[in-house]
């Protein structure tokens, strides 16, 4: 992908042998970045991600330059016949359109997982995330769970352009 301000990135899947290079772009993120994604202290967000990017629990896309370093990782766990999207982008390549490329991906391997169902949990403030969802062309619904926005989308409204066949 290019990003709008021209940087090339590459999206491919992400698994645990990627847990130094997601510690490290932990590292580069601001507090509130991290607290907005992990929805507590930041302190505590490195704790989580042995655990998003085991593949029982679902699947992980990597956002990386081309010197290999990620930049942005996107996570769609596995919630029963549901799966929850989130999406983690280091303060510097916000706002680039990393984060809308790191869910079309997600959407797409929600499409050949048969999940119909996606959903975000937000805290109040993450207005970044809310203006992804909305912008994936699918329609979203919202409410208010435990003062967590929740942002739900069906895939039977998938976009044709984004059911990528296996394999893609």
């Amino acid at each position: 992908m290019v990003t709008a301000g021209g940087h090339r990135l590459v999206l491919r899947a992400a698994g645990p042998a990627d847990l130094p290079a997601a510690r490290a772009m932990h590292a580069r993120c601001s507090p509130q970045a991290l607290a907005q994604r992990y929805h507590g202290p930041a302190g505590e967000a490195d704790h989580y991600l042995a655990h998003l990017l085991d593949p029982r629990h679902g699947r992980s896309v990597a956002a990386e330059t081309a010197n290999g370093q990620v930049v942005a990782l996107g996570h769609l766990l596995w919630d029963d016949e549901e799966s929850e999207v989130a999406l983690l982008v280091e303060d510097a390549w916000q706002r680039l359109g990393v984060g809308s490329a790191l869910l079309r991906s997600l959407l797409a391997v929600a499409a050949r997982a048969r999940r119909d169902v996606v959903y975000a949990v937000l805290p109040g403030s993450d207005a970044g995330m809310a203006a992804v969802m909305r912008g994936s062309g699918l329609p979203v619904e919202h409410r208010t769970e435990e003062g967590a926005l929740v942002l739900t989308a069906r895939l039977s409204a998938l976009p044709a352009a984004l059911h990528v066949p296996a394999g893609g």
